[in-house]
């Protein structure tokens, strides 16, 4: 795991590009009021109606089961979805897209933005809003749950148990970001270590099973993570089309600074406790319900089977000379 310079492929690998298709002329709003950067929401539209982008339709997240009533133009035509948000809004709108010829714009809003910055996509809402008018249509993969209960679930960056889920139950809640502000990852954080409690779970992939003692479990479908920090968990060769998986047992703390020391440092090393695989599919079972995350939001529990979708998602990212 080191710092990244390795982004998300959006060519033959896992992705299929699509340059010459046009952008559509009208597009669908999808906003999130708790994302980190929604302040900068305004200066967003203003850019998108500068550079002649028509949101026909506007829906708060909350909203977003409304969404397939408003994919398509009164021509018949697919409309453009921009998700203005963080992970959490990316994925949700992403999961309604998959399958579909609509493609997804993103204005990254929030905190992590991880997905962005595995496609390249800029941070600063000006810019973001000049590559929807600018920039081409991709295919990316996704990563897609399956619960012996319920439809499947997609996923754009990561569907993670254990700390991730603590830490989700603080920074999500509206009434402490209400209170925290830009405090709440930080308070969220801390809780989530000192709180933080094992679970007993098994992985079975490749034609093994793994019985593990676990802190925290990541399946990831887009190599950034960490924010800011640009980490990446994949090598210079990444397998293509598969789902990257940490698994973190039960660390020390020192151990656990030792670990992320090393990711900020670009050291690759390996750090006893972490096992880094990357699959087609996982299956995860445990004898209890493990709590869940999608994307940054809470979003029940499994066991469940997770794989990857290849292609599953129009994406506008930036041109390749």
């Amino acid at each position: 795991m080191v710092p990244s310079d390795k982004k998300l492929s959006t060519d033959a690998s896992s992705a299929s590009r699509s340059s010459a298709r046009p952008l559509p002329s009208e597009a669908v709003l999808v906003i999130s009021p708790r994302a980190g950067r929604s302040r900068k929401l305004t200066r967003a539209r203003r850019a998108l109606d500068r550079h002649g982008i028509h949101v026909a339709e506007e829906l708060e997240i909350e909203h977003l089961d409304r969404l397939p009533e408003l994919l398509r133009a009164p021509d018949g035509e697919p409309r453009l979805v921009i998700s203005a948000g963080g992970d959490g809004t990316v994925g949700s709108v992403a999961g309604q897209l998959a399958g579909t010829e609509n493609p997804l714009g993103i204005l990254p809003l929030g905190t992590g933005n991880d997905f962005a910055r595995s496609l390249d996509i800029p941070l600063n809402p000006r810019r973001a809003a000049r590559l929807l008018a600018t920039g081409e249509i991709s295919r990316v993969d996704l990563g897609r749950l399956t619960r012996p209960v319920g439809p499947p679930r997609y996923f754009a960056h990561a569907a993670t148990v254990g700390l991730n889920v603590d830490f989700a139950k603080l920074a999500t809640r509206a009434s402490v970001r209400g209170r925290l502000g830009r405090l709440t990852y930080l308070a969220a954080a801390v809780y989530a270590v000192r709180e933080r409690t094992t679970f007993t779970c098994s992985l079975q992939h490749d034609g093994v099973t793994d019985e593990l003692h676990l802190l925290q479990l990541s399946v990831i479908s887009a190599p950034v993570i960490g924010g800011a920090l640009g980490l990446t968990v994949r090598g210079p060769h990444p397998a293509e089309h598969r789902l990257d998986v940490l698994a973190v047992e039960d660390v020390s703390p020192p151990k656990m600074l030792r670990a992320g020391l090393f990711l900020l440092l670009g050291i690759n090393r390996s750090v006893p406790g972490v096992r880094a695989l990357q699959v087609e599919r996982l299956g995860v079972d445990s004898p209890h319900p493990l709590g869940l995350s999608l994307d940054g939001e809470l979003d029940g529990s499994i066991p469940g089977q997770f794989e990857t979708v290849a292609g599953a998602l129009h994406v506008v990212v930036s041109p390749r000379s």
